[in-house]
């Protein structure tokens, strides 16, 4: 799957770790120690949101769950999202977490 690298607001690199098709972007960052927080955990809050930097052509939006919320396109919730099935091992994405 992709390799995913997770920055703070100043652009300090958090996580870098190769995602899996099974649990939420967020709770894959809080694992390999990006403080990512979560408060609804179903895509309704931003507590979680993320800036793409890169790659969000292989993120899908609604992985594990529906977002209640609208966000920017460039914008995302990493509590409901995922790789898409199929995402070349090479891919690299890069986000931003903006409460961190």
């Amino acid at each position: 799957m992709a390799k995913i690298i997770v920055k703070d607001p100043a652009g300090n690199v958090m996580a870098e770790f190769t995602a899996n098709a099974e649990e939420s972007l967020g709770t894959q960052a809080q694992e390999a120690g990006a403080p990512i927080p979560f408060s609804c955990g179903v895509g309704a809050c931003r507590t979680c949101v993320c800036k793409v930097e890169k790659g969000g052509e292989h993120i899908d939006r609604e992985a594990v769950g529906p977002m209640h919320i609208m966000i920017e396109d460039d914008e995302n919730l990493t509590c409901v999202s995922g790789i898409k099935s199929g995402t070349d091992s090479e891919a690299e994405i890069v986000i931003v977490a903006e409460n961190l």
